[in-house]
C-alpha cells in the first residue's frame, strides 16, 4: 500500500490508540485523556551465538510488544474504563481479558487520503486499581497478541477498512 508521510516532525498526538467497543456496530473510542506517554515497547527476543571458529551470529526471533497506559481514570460512559472496571470486578483471566484495539498513524496517509492504521488484539493486564485523590485509577498494560490487520482509518466516518 503506497503511503505518504507528512513533511516535518510528527507530533505525538498523530499516533492514536483506540479501543474497539464490542457492542453492536464497530465503534472506536480514543484512549489517551490525561496519559502523557504511551508507546509500543518492542522487547525483542535476541540470541547471539559464537561458534567454535569465533564467528558470531545473532538472530532476532520474535517480539513481545506491550503498551503501558497510566493513568486511566474511571469515568461513566467511557467504554474502555468500564471494561477495565469489569476486569477488576470479575477477576477476569484468559480470553475474558482480551480486547481489540486500533492504532492510527495520522501522520501517514494512503492514496485515498485515509490514515494508515491497524487493528490488533491485546490481553489487558490490569496492573493496579484505586489511586489517589485525583480519582479511581486503573492503569493497565496491553500485551499485543496475534497478527495485525493492516488497513486504513477514515476519520470522518470513524471506520476502519482492512487491506484486501
Amino acid at each position: 500500500m503506497p503511503a505518504t508521510i507528512k513533511t516535518g516532525k510528527a507530533k505525538r498526538k498523530d499516533l492514536a490508540f483506540f479501543y474497539k467497543v464490542p457492542d453492536g456496530e464497530p465503534t472506536y473510542e480514543i484512549i489517551g485523556k490525561r496519559i502523557e506517554e504511551a508507546s509500543i515497547s518492542q522487547s525483542a527476543e535476541v540470541e547471539s551465538v559464537t561458534d567454535i571458529l569465533g564467528n558470531r551470529e545473532t538472530d532476532l526471533s520474535s517480539y513481545e510488544k506491550t503498551t503501558d497506559l497510566d493513568p486511566v481514570y474511571m469515568e461513566g460512559g467511557n467504554k474502555f474504563a468500564e471494561f477495565l472496571d469489569n476486569l477488576e470486578e470479575t477477576n477476569a483471566i484468559l480470553d475474558d481479558c482480551k480486547a481489540t484495539f486500533l492504532v492510527v498513524k495520522m501522520y501517514k496517509t494512503s492514496t485515498d487520503s485515509k490514515y494508515v492504521a491497524w487493528e490488533q488484539d491485546a490481553i489487558v493486564e490490569l496492573t493496579e486499581f484505586g489511586g489517589d485523590t485525583k480519582g479511581v485509577n486503573m492503569p493497565c498494560t496491553l500485551h499485543w497478541v496475534g497478527e495485525r490487520t493492516m488497513g486504513t482509518f477514515d476519520p470522518s466516518a470513524k471506520t476502519f477498512t482492512a487491506d484486501s
